[in-house]
């Protein structure tokens, strides 16, 4: 108990300060009192400027990076696979192919993207799970065929929408406005904390089938209610900031790692270090080379890339690939 205070601590810590470095960092910087000022209400020239276009993107990273992690927290838990992540498995790259269709076909519908994003999520995933059944979802194997699922979608976005997913991904963080910020945390807010009520339920679902079904629970539900809303999560974040890969599963690991396996424990870590690492990601990015911007996405490729084939040597072994 004393080593999880003493981790939660410190990450509240560190994302306190993550996210003050993100507010006054940049071409316009602030200092502490003109940040206050800013928040209530007193708006005028480099302040005015932060807070329309800074403010959003802070937030946005925020519940992205947390519905990112919780996402892949709840894919590992419900199909039991150290290695999912939906950026690897196909899951955003649908996703993106639902936000493609109506920025491109029904731009009117666009608050409804969301909606769209997650539809095109669920057909992945009812797809790899079609693929993966007979071969008991193996870790390596669910890896692979989620690796040609996001091939062949990325390739049917790029056919069909080209200026559309251009757009989305070019801008990743960056160009957000508080229209977008409202559409994300309205959406998402709602998927966080049906995650954050499932963590006795994944406790289960670590548990043998044997075990699990001899006390009555039903397995089959449970599970598919896990990753409906794992699903939900990467799809809402994915239609605003675009595919983000690897948080979802870099920030599980290193959480298991601080806190343990507990998922009532696990879950809310999971929500505070995803939103500082991608916070962090983006901060970083906007600062490496000014005026010009790294995006989020290439700084988490370049550090979860190392450590997936770290997880695939380590669980190739254990599974027998």
């Amino acid at each position: 108990m004393k080593k999880i205070l003493i981790a939660y601590s410190v990450m509240v810590v560190v994302f306190l300060v993550v996210l003050y470095e993100s507010v006054v960092l940049g071409s316009l910087q602030l200092n502490f009192g003109e940040i206050i000022k800013g928040v209530f209400g007193d708006r005028s020239g480099a302040t005015a400027v932060v807070f329309d276009l800074r403010f959003p993107r802070v937030l946005i990273a925020i519940f992205a990076g947390a519905s990112l992690a919780l996402a892949g927290a709840l894919l590992q838990a419900a199909i039991k696979n150290p290695l999912a992540d939906p950026g690897i498995i196909g899951i955003t790259s649908a996703a993106m192919l639902g936000n493609v269709v109506v920025i491109n076909f029904l731009p009117h519908l666009f608050f409804y993207s969301p909606i769209f994003a997650f539809a095109g999520g669920v057909i992945a995933f009812v797809i790899l799970y079609a693929v993966t059944k007979k071969y008991d979802m193996s870790p390596v194997f669910v890896l692979l065929v989620g690796i040609a699922l996001n091939a062949v979608f990325t390739a049917i976005i790029k056919v069909s929408g080209v200026t559309a997913i251009h757009f989305t991904e070019s801008t990743g963080l960056s160009m957000k406005t508080w229209e977008d910020a409202n559409l994300l945390m309205g959406f998402s807010i709602f998927g966080i904390i049906a995650a954050l009520i499932l963590g006795p339920v994944c406790n289960m679902l670590g548990l043998s089938e044997k075990t699990i079904r001899s006390v009555g629970f039903p397995v089959g539900k449970a599970r598919w209610v896990v990753i409906i809303i794992s699903v939900y999560l990467a799809s809402v974040s994915t239609a605003i900031v675009g595919s983000i890969a690897f948080i979802g599963l870099l920030v599980p690991h290193i959480a298991r790692m601080l806190v343990g396996s507990n998922y009532k424990v696990l879950l809310p870590f999971t929500v505070l270090l995803g939103a500082t690492m991608l916070l962090a990601a983006d901060t970083i990015g906007r600062m490496i080379v000014p005026p010009f911007e790294i995006t989020a996405s290439i700084i988490m490729s370049l550090i979860g890339g190392p450590f997936l084939i770290i997880l695939i040597r380590k669980f190739g072994k254990i599974y027998g690939h």
